[in-house]
């Protein structure tokens, strides 16, 4: 099978059995995490892009829409494409591919070829994937990283067990399910961030996962950068705490729900934390003006 007409190359870098890390912005994505630990490895590992998936085919413009940047004295439209990078790791015996993208709306079989296209042109030896979900955890908590992997040599590697999830999936579902069919190994890894803070970035969640990957596949990544905006996540919702009575009353109650129940939902005793978490969310976009 030849490459898919959506598949476009920029080049064709010659890297050793390389390992795919792809991670998509959307309903897989929660606090940002996924996306966020994807572009920091491509931004700190110095990924040189060199493939695309072309978005005409698999978005609503009108939900995904395109960015306008002002670059260099001109202004440019950025599409919402699913794009590719290569990282080599010289002191490995393999190299990196990272993926990132926005979940299509549409036609999700065909964009799947796509990226099997990628996978049998780059001769990929190993998938993996980056989520996050909304939980009833507390912030101030360590965030948990579960696994799962789609063959059992790889589960046995990796101390994995098969997903037994069962309901509505998203595209890494989908992805992986295309993997098991055509034989690419897979391992899919989840961070659990807390679901009071669904549409703010998590970098807490995105260290979570990129300390998860680097175990899986031997990364050697510089936190540093990632650190400081932890740092300012926490002051952030820590002063935002301060201002509310009920939010900490909230955080408490999720902190001993936790240690009752480890990884379970909030239980149906606690206040309904809807007008809490618009007032949070709202105090970190006030605040977010402080990031350089």
């Amino acid at each position: 099978m030849g490459e898919h007409p959506e598949l476009q190359f920029e080049s064709k870098p010659a890297l050793r059995q390389p390992h795919l890390v792809v991670a998509w912005a959307g309903w897989n994505d929660a606090g940002e995490s996924a996306s966020t630990a994807a572009r920091y490895l491509a931004a700190t590992m110095s990924g040189e892009p060199f493939a695309s998936i072309d978005p005409e085919e698999f978005y609503d413009f009108t939900e995904a829409r395109p960015l306008a940047r002002y670059r260099r004295g001109e202004r440019e439209i950025v599409w919402p494409s699913t794009d590719f990078y290569a990282v080599r790791l010289p002191s490995r015996d393999h190299d990196l591919i990272l993926a990132v993208g926005i979940e299509p709306n549409f036609r999700w079989k065909r964009y799947m070829d796509a990226f099997h296209a990628l996978i049998r042109t780059m001769d990929v030896h190993l998938v993996v994937t980056l989520g996050a979900v909304a939980a009833g955890v507390p912030h101030t908590q360590p965030v948990g990283v579960s696994g799962s992997a789609n063959r059992p040599d790889l589960a046995d590697r990796f101390q994995m067990r098969p997903s037994r999830y069962e309901g509505p999936t998203g595209i890494v579902g989908v992805f992986h399910d295309s993997c098991r069919r055509r034989s690419v190994g897979g391992v899919s890894l989840w961070a659990a961030v807390p679901h009071y803070l669904p549409g703010i970035a998590n970098p807490i969640g995105a260290r979570a996962l990129l300390e998860r990957l680097a175990e899986i596949s031997g990364l050697s990544i510089d936190y540093e950068r990632l650190r400081r905006e932890e740092h300012r996540f926490d002051e952030r919702v820590g002063a935002a705490m301060e201002e509310s009575d009920e939010l900490r009353g909230y955080v408490r109650q999720l902190e001993e729900s936790v240690q009752e129940a480890p990884a379970a939902a909030p239980p149906a005793e606690l206040p309904s934390a809807e007008g809490l978490i618009e007032d949070l969310e709202e105090y970190l976009r006030r605040t977010r003006g402080d990031d350089p």
